[in-house]
């Protein structure tokens, strides 16, 4: 019974992640955009973060550390880093 509801727990856990996915795929694209265009104005990603305000800073700390997207973070990243390393 417990197992059951262990599984299940889990089982919902990936399928908000994969439901996630796009979300954060799209988040992080956008994220190594603005970082390209900060890094052609000479600016760092510290600068980059000491420019934006504090709604952008507090959706970027959630979106990045919630436990709750982590398993949707992850899958974006490896999804990330699979489409642009074969442009390279």
């Amino acid at each position: 019974m417990l197992l059951g509801v262990f599984f299940s727990i889990v089982l919902l856990y990936i399928l908000l992640s994969f439901i996630l996915l796009p979300f954060q795929y799209r988040f992080l694209v956008a994220l190594k955009q603005q970082e390209k265009v900060n890094r052609l104005k000479g600016l760092g990603q510290g600068d980059m973060y000491d420019r934006m305000s504090a709604s952008e800073l507090e959706l970027q700390y959630n979106v990045q550390s919630n436990a709750l997207f982590l398993l949707a973070n992850l899958m974006a990243s490896i999804l990330y880093r699979m489409k642009h390393s074969a442009r390279k």
